[in-house]
């Protein structure tokens, strides 16, 4: 298969608005069978958002039809998983050439639409396809299909992190246990991202992170990501999710290329705040979500505080406060965050997982807080270490 940052040279983007263009009867008889033809005169009048075609599964095998025939003779469209503002992510698989049947193999179709923000979109593509990091979802290949762009990546067995939490976990707040594995797959990737490639992830977020079948952690979406070799300044973009941005990003202030990686590092405090209180730091929840200059102000207002009636561990909390630090010249970068003894904790979870080889008892015991050894570590840690909260 042909590099997908090699194809990217050869594509020529067409930014005039979509719309689904008008068939007449008889070429739909010709070309499709009577239920697509129903379809089509269904949608084919219909000037259609970019939204609507992305959250329904008939809608969108209409559009790949008649942009791309040649796409759907490749993989199964099966259900969507999320719809976005610029597109959509979808569960596939392959089809077996000269065969009736798929294969097994799932896989996810991530469309991005190239109309608004093309070079944004084409630095997604290019970044993703550039990482190879067992963190980092796979990429399969790339396609053009209409005013769309399409990743074929590693599907995510248990989905994203809000879905796990929702569906597999059904329990919150999260055990520390859990929520270590967790940190400690999400580090891997941005520790990888910014060491390798020297780019900021710019919107770590649960809905980011997937889980495959083996409950590996993987961190996706490059979309609004930042590239910043051999830059020894950089000016932050307000981009990514609001209530994740830390304040230089909130400001839009200019930093020095050697703190890049404490502005992933702010959003995965934000992260393991919410999954160990339910809430987000700095009483965001009670500021609207598009309003910037508010939130900021409430960041630069509020100490970090921890809501009582929790059972946390002061190792824990500790990590929280370096982690969400206002400060970006007192806040941890990915390297100090690694040698947190929080962090390092993971790696007997790591070990405990070796021994299991079963992927849903594994889930099971970080379900149900009984990997014993992490438990024991922590403790001791909390006893020995004063200087703690």
């Amino acid at each position: 298969m042909e590099n997908p940052i090699k194809q990217m040279e050869n594509i020529k983007q067409k930014p005039e608005k979509f719309k689904l263009i008008a068939v007449h009867k008889e070429n739909l008889e010709n070309n499709y069978s009577k239920p697509n033809s129903e379809l089509s005169s269904k949608y084919a009048t219909i000037e259609n958002k970019i939204k609507d075609i992305f959250s329904d599964k008939e809608q969108l095998e209409f559009y790949i039809k008649k942009e791309n025939p040649i796409f759907l003779e490749k993989f199964e469209i099966l259900e969507i998983i999320k719809t976005g503002s610029v597109g959509s992510v979808v569960k596939s698989r392959y089809k077996l050439k000269g065969k009736k049947n798929s294969s097994d193999k799932l896989i996810a179709l991530k469309f991005i639409n190239n109309i608004k923000e093309k070079k944004q979109n084409h630095s997604e593509i290019i970044i993703h396809a550039s990482l190879k990091c067992k963190n980092i979802p796979e990429i399969y290949g790339y396609y053009k299909i209409g005013d769309h762009s399409c990743i074929a990546m590693q599907l995510g067995f248990y989905g994203d992190l809000d879905n796990f939490k929702k569906k597999v976990i059904k329990r919150l707040p999260l055990s520390e246990t859990l929520i270590c594995y967790i940190l400690g797959g999400i580090c891997k990737a941005v520790f990888y991202i910014h060491t390798h490639n020297k780019i900021i992830h710019m919107d770590i977020k649960q809905q980011n992170i997937i889980i495959d079948d083996y409950v590996n952690i993987k961190l996706t979406d490059f979309s609004v990501s930042l590239c910043y070799k051999d830059m020894k300044k950089i000016k932050l973009p307000l981009v990514g999710t609001c209530y994740y941005m830390s304040p230089e990003v909130l400001r839009k202030d200019t930093i020095d290329a050697s703190e890049a990686s404490k502005i992933d590092v702010y959003s995965i405090g934000v992260l393991l705040y919410l999954l160990a209180f339910n809430d987000y730091p700095y009483k965001l929840r009670d500021v609207d979500s598009k309003n910037y200059t508010k939130i900021l102000e409430n960041i630069e207002k509020y100490e970090i505080e921890f809501p009582k009636g929790f059972d946390n561990s002061k190792t824990f909390l500790n990590l929280l406060k370096n982690c969400l630090n206002k400060d970006i010249k007192k806040r941890y970068n990915i390297y100090q965050l690694m040698k947190d003894p929080f962090f390092l904790g993971c790696q007997i979870i790591l070990d405990e997982k070796e021994k299991i080889y079963n992927a849903g008892k594994f889930v099971v015991d970080l379900m149900v807080d009984n990997i014993l050894n992490f438990n024991q570590y922590i403790q001791k840690i909390d006893k020995n270490n004063k200087n703690f909260l």
